[in-house]
């Protein structure tokens, strides 16, 4: 290969990492695979600077070393400020304690899992693909903390269908109902604690093909309508993206992730058999602009390919997006 075949063969690899690290915004990341690329920004970024790295030791290839620089810098300057922490926010009791686990249809233990909720005494608890079956096994290792339960699928539909919602007593006078706007049964529960504001629990459609990508993108879009209420709610759940997805981040204009501020926000909660480093996070709590998270921790349960979520967040009070 000559010197100018070799330069063209380099440039268009460093514009093909540019382009799968930025194709977010030509809103090319909604479509597959580009939405398995976008998942792993951070991660193909570092690959890029790696690639850099090894490229620029020889002088033909520095041209190719350069772009590759570039795209790598350009996709982490956009994941780094999740990684920043702002000022320290002090904890008070009347924040709102939030659990989120994917318990792998079902597969999670319950003993870790109960064991968690005792010591945390989250208000709320989302726990997507479980049903009837999980619950029965969880419910009795709770028993005497006053936890009640709702579960959105019926005993003869699969667990990776469903969701459980659990409430503490401190939660209220809830009312929750199951919703299918999503492709998965979500539960929706007002009252009580959350005054006039709504709490979505859900498991968004993974994009692992052309097809349930289109549903990924039909179920984010469901998301993004409730966040543009007039009351804001709080979303929970496996949302099967992460914040460098331009369809998770169309949400922002009436939510954004308990994450943010914390320094947290690339703690990864799946798979979680990699390091929390190597992994990504899809796994999220969003809740409405002017929250405030005094708390904020990616923790492991047995069981499951995901990590739980906990969030310690107090809400806004302001009219119009704020509790009653």
């Amino acid at each position: 290969m000559n010197r100018t075949a070799r330069r063209g063969l380099l440039a268009g690899i460093g514009a093909a990492a540019a382009l799968a690290m930025h194709c977010d915004r030509l809103r090319l990341d909604s479509r597959f695979p580009l939405v398995e690329v976008m998942a792993w920004r951070p991660h193909v970024a570092m690959a890029a600077l790696a690639g850099a790295a090894v490229l620029a030791g020889r002088r033909a290839y520095r041209p190719g070393a350069a772009v590759l620089s570039a795209a790598g810098l350009a996709g982490l300057a956009a994941v780094t400020p999740r990684a920043v922490p702002a000022r320290p926010v002090s904890r008070t009791d009347d924040d709102l304690v939030i659990l989120n686990l994917n318990v792998l249809r079902g597969g999670a233990d319950t003993g870790e899992l109960a064991a968690l909720i005792c010591r945390e005494e989250p208000d709320l608890v989302v726990l997507p693909e479980s049903g009837p079956a999980f619950r029965d096994k969880l419910m009795p290792l709770v028993d005497g903390l006053g936890y009640r339960s709702w579960v959105s699928i019926g005993p003869d539909v699969r667990e990776s269908r469903g969701m459980t919602l659990l409430a503490s007593v401190r939660a209220g006078d809830l009312q929750v109902e199951s919703g299918h706007e999503m492709q998965c049964r979500h539960l929706l529960a007002t009252g009580g604690i959350l005054g006039r504001r709504s709490l979505f629990a859900v498991h968004v459609t993974a994009p692992r093909d052309g097809e349930r990508t289109a549903a990924w993108r039909d179920d984010l879009a469901v998301v993004s309508r409730w966040c543009g209420a007039q009351v804001a709610p709080i979303v929970a759940g496996d949302l099967n993206a992460t914040l460098d997805h331009s369809a998770l981040r169309a949400t922002r204009h009436g939510c954004r992730s308990a994450a943010t501020g914390t320094g947290r926000g690339l703690a990864a909660t799946y798979p979680s058999s990699l390091p929390r480093a190597l992994g990504i996070q899809i796994d999220h709590i969003l809740v409405p602009p002017g929250t405030t998270t005094s708390r904020f921790e990616v923790v492991d349960v047995a069981g499951s390919d995901h990590r739980a979520v906990l969030a310690q967040v107090r809400l806004p009070t302001t009219e119009g997006t704020g509790r009653a």
